[in-house]
């Protein structure tokens, strides 16, 4: 992967802060890790990569914070718009984390609010706290550390600087309270960011050629059924997960939906 990479343009981050997108749309795809190579090979003509002192695959590293009824969880299995998410993350090769609040509005726009951290806390404090009550509705006192979600991504910039492509690969999820991590190879996920929805988008016509197309799936609900799915409804995700495992033929996904 390393020298398909190489032939892309770089790019830094603190030139990517014109396409931070914080305000956007997200069209998300999953696909398998076998076609990676030769999705990548059809977008370097047209996407910068972002590149961290040489590293052009970058690891993450997020903590989710949810109820102990995992409420967050259960408003989007059912379906429910005007949604949080809440999570530290670590950009690992950088050495910068944040404390992050993700809302998910009833017109499809993600909306990132964040701020700064040293590092991540198993608990939220006070400025994580002021920074909660700032921007959304959720109570602080009935969140608690859910799962940890780490995995590596290539991030792409669109040479018009209107888009930002993220694709990740090596997910890897684990219960707060154990150290059992439940690793999940052959998928990848793509996630374009745009700042308004538009299919006039190189990396979209690609994934089409390959016969990729949009399915909306979350790495958390993901991570929170792999950890809990004897504690958690999942009904309505369980036709996505046997795509995951179609698409991925991995035995983990295939059991979430036999079991």
């Amino acid at each position: 992967m390393d020298s398909v990479l190489q032939g892309f343009e770089p790019i830094s981050l603190s030139e990517m802060d014109s396409v931070s997108l914080m305000d956007r749309q997200d069209t998300k795809f999953a696909a398998p890790e076998s076609e990676l190579l030769a999705i990548l090979s059809k977008l370097k003509k047209d996407y910068f990569v972002l590149d961290i002192n040489d590293n052009r695959i970058s690891t993450y590293s997020s903590l989710y914070f949810d109820t102990v009824d995992n409420d967050n969880y259960v408003q989007h299995h059912k379906g429910r718009s005007n949604r949080y998410k809440l999570r530290y993350r670590s950009y690992v090769e950088s050495g910068i984390s944040f404390f992050e609040v993700k809302f998910k509005s009833n017109k499809g726009r993600t909306i990132k609010k964040r701020i700064k951290k040293s590092k991540i806390n198993l608990q939220l404090d006070s400025e994580d706290i002021e920074h909660l009550n700032n921007c959304s509705n959720l109570d602080p006192a009935l969140l608690t550390a859910s799962i940890w979600i780490d995995f590596r991504r290539i991030t792409l910039v669109s040479k018009d600087f209107k888009e930002r492509v993220t694709i990740d690969v090596d997910l890897t999820y684990k219960n707060i309270s154990d150290d059992k991590n439940i690793n999940c190879p052959g998928l990848i996920i793509i996630e374009v960011k745009q700042p308004k929805f538009t299919r006039n988008s190189v990396v979209i016509s690609v994934l089409h050629e390959f016969k990729i197309f949009p399915m909306r799936i979350s790495k958390y609900c993901l991570g929170i059924i792999s950890c809990f799915k004897n504690e958690v409804k999942y009904n309505n995700f369980k036709k996505k997960i046997l795509k995951l495992a179609k698409i991925t033929s991995n035995d983990h996904y295939r059991d979430l939906v036999t079991t």
